[in-house]
């Protein structure tokens, strides 16, 4: 059967890094807590990192892990800060920070676009918030060139559970071998398609070692080099 689908992880796959983005963001936290807080802003950064830490240790690849007002909520908490007022506020900070970091890959507009002439279905398979990620989309200009966004809020467990797999091939009406994910992180992207039978593109940009597992899959050095094996799929 030929490629009906394909499935892009989002978070430093359509764009990166999410580093950097993250890193500016605890920036901008900082100045915040400085002026209007008026207390040390490394020393609320820092709060804001073992909140999302504790909340991550409480509920391991489940979605809320993923939600800035939780982690906003357990450190204004911590610091004996009025959570209910100021929780929103710095979500809004942090995601405002991301949003404006955030760099487009090189070459992702045209292969979508592409996709679409070819009428393969374009899904984004992503762990984290369903709204967040739909911001993401707007200001990457992807709206109107993905089909379908799956998050790990949408289908209860992050990957590389099976959940969110399944979602996305049912959302594109495609079955596991008309289908390949397309991710920099091996485990959750890679591993979790190949688990169920769905071929993987591992966006190995950071250079990292080859991870081992004898199931067949591709690895790009960039997201040109991913989309340039797409393009042979078609």
């Amino acid at each position: 059967m030929g490629l009906k689908a394909v499935f892009f992880d989002l978070d430093d796959t359509l764009y990166g890094s999410f580093q950097a983005c993250d890193a500016y963001a605890y920036e901008r936290l900082a100045v915040w807590a400085e002026q209007e807080l008026h207390m040390d802003g490394a020393a609320f950064a820092q709060a804001f990192r073992a909140a999302r830490q504790r909340v991550t240790r409480q509920q391991p690849g489940m979605p809320p892990i993923h939600d800035r007002v939780i982690c906003a909520q357990n450190a204004l908490e911590a610091l004996g800060l009025n959570a209910v007022r100021y929780a929103r506020k710095v979500h809004r900070i942090y995601w405002d920070a991301v949003l404006d970091t955030m760099e487009l890959r090189e070459g992702v507009h045209e292969l979508l676009d592409d996709l679409r002439q070819a009428g393969v279905k374009v899904a984004v398979c992503t762990d984290m918030l369903a709204d967040i990620q739909m911001e993401k989309l707007e200001k990457l200009d992807l709206v109107d060139r993905v089909d379908f966004l799956v998050s790990s809020e949408e289908a209860g467990m992050d990957k590389p559970g099976a959940p969110i797999f399944w979602l996305a091939l049912q959302k594109c009406g495609c079955t596991v071998d008309e289908a390949i994910m397309v991710g920099d992180n091996f485990r959750h992207d890679v591993q979790g398609a190949l688990d169920r039978g769905i071929g993987g593109i591992w966006l190995n940009w950071g250079g990292r070692p080859t991870p081992e597992d004898e199931r067949p899959y591709f690895e790009a050095k960039s997201f040109q080099h991913a989309a340039d094996y797409i393009r042979t799929l078609l």
